[in-house]
């Protein structure tokens, strides 16, 4: 049965996704009401608001009791009690919504399941979490591999990590897919001869003028790049909406005066924000308990529009700042540099859009996984040497925690206990290069 359940689905960023490969699931399911409605929007299939965190999952459970055994299971638990965006505790009640995410796996036994959250859940709890969440999915008989990854290596016009885990229960030996892009976000940066992932300005170019009210625009002028060709793509009104901004007559002298690339730090001390001025110097090391994470804050701070964008948040359209103009980036700009396309409706008010935005898996990452996962799964009965693996033991395949040379001894902790998961440990070096 091909059939794709979507679990934690929020808006609808990873099951759009899914869509676009040819793999739309039945319904979605989320603790989010104005999500839900997102969702029934776009994806015009149910989405059915239930608490997953919730005692009694009786209410759940039967309405998956009819969809046992399908081709797969996605999701993204709610990420912010891992998230690095702010005060990060193992002891967040949020942070048990992964493990919900496996008992769902559990009772529906899917060919497949993939899994996504941020990079915080790697080192986390002292990565018990996620070494406990991978040595379950084992113990139910899938094959498993872990890695994090930077969506824009996949052509999304920002720099977003996080971590991925994919299994399947028909004993497959698998890699995830390659990257197709080089990028540099001025922190994080991948420089290579693929074709560079969209700028922000790349990615925002087309967009009309941002209104002063929440009306819907217009397309003013010609598309401007594939970027925005993609984006506009669907949308047969050429109305854009959400695409509003009303600046904060306070921060009109602070935003006059960050150039590109810089954040409320390179402000005179006495036009900080007082919340910013708490923490301006804050120093985070490893060993920190988590409790007390968080680190230094950068607070507003003006996007360049020669690079990818950083990471899109719940935070965005009050902390990043236009690369050009003098005012914050619309929440319109925030879907675009999360690959909504201009056509997609959010349901709900100003914070509730910008939340559902931030915590949605980017389309557009979501279908590169789609198609791979459908190319593998084909792969299963093909005869295909690297691939048809059937009837062998479910295994831990491997993972990468990092691209950098060396590992904090917060993530080098994680990765001496994923190690244990393997029969014969490997070198992480070992297997990477395997899938490479």
């Amino acid at each position: 049965m091909d059939e794709v359940i979507s679990v934690f689905s929020g808006a609808g960023g990873l099951s759009l996704g899914f869509t676009n490969a040819g793999l739309k699931p039945l319904f979605g399911v989320d603790s989010n009401l104005d999500a839900c409605k997102s969702y029934e929007k776009n994806l015009e299939v149910p989405s059915y608001n239930l608490d997953l965190n919730a005692d009694d999952q009786a209410p759940l459970l039967k309405l998956l009791e009819n969809h046992r055994k399908p081709l797969a299971v996605i999701g993204g638990p709610p990420c912010q009690g891992f998230s690095t965006a702010g005060n990060r505790t193992g002891r967040d009640p949020r942070n048990n919504l992964i493990f919900n995410y496996f008992a769902l796996v559990e009772y529906l036994q899917p060919r497949w399941f993939l899994f996504e959250n941020v990079e915080g859940l790697l080192t986390s709890g002292g990565g018990k979490g996620v070494f406990e969440l991978v040595r379950r999915f084992l113990s139910l008989g899938y094959s498993v591999r872990l890695e994090k990854v930077n969506f824009a290596a996949f052509g999304l016009p920002q720099s977003r990590k996080r971590v991925i885990i994919i299994g399947n229960r028909l004993g497959l030996d698998f890699c995830f897919p390659r990257g197709t892009h080089s990028f540099e976000s001025g922190k994080h940066n991948f420089i290579s001869l693929f074709p560079s992932a969209p700028t922000v300005m790349e990615a925002l170019a087309g967009l009309p003028m941002a209104a002063v009210k929440k009306v819907p625009v217009a397309y003013t002028g010609p598309i401007m790049t594939p970027y925005d060709a993609c984006m506009r793509q669907g949308n047969q009104s050429g109305l854009v909406t959400r695409h509003y901004n009303s600046p904060n007559a306070p921060d009109q002298e602070r935003l006059r005066l960050l150039r590109p690339g810089q954040t409320m730090k390179d402000l005179p001390e006495e036009l900080w924000h007082p919340s910013f001025r708490k923490r301006a110097f804050r120093r985070v090391q490893d060993g920190t308990p988590t409790e007390k994470r968080g680190g230094a804050p950068s607070g507003i701070k003006r996007l360049r529009g020669d690079l990818c964008s950083l990471t899109i948040t719940s935070s965005a359209t009050r902390e990043f700042i236009h690369p050009c103009l003098d005012r914050p980036m619309t929440p319109r700009e925030a879907a675009r540099l999360q690959s909504f396309p201009d056509c997609f409706e959010f349901i709900g008010n100003a914070s509730s859009v910008i939340t559902q935005t931030g915590n949605a898996v980017p389309p557009l990452a979501a279908e590169v996984f789609a198609r791979h996962l459908l190319e593998m799964d084909g792969l299963a009965g093909s005869g295909s040497r690297m691939h048809n693996l059937k009837g062998t033991e479910p295994k831990f395949i491997g993972y990468r925690l990092t691209d950098a040379n060396g590992m904090s001894p917060a993530l080098a902790h994680t990765d001496r206990l994923l190690r244990t998961l393997f029969p014969d440990p490997v070198p992480q070096w070992a297997d990477t290069i395997a899938c490479r």
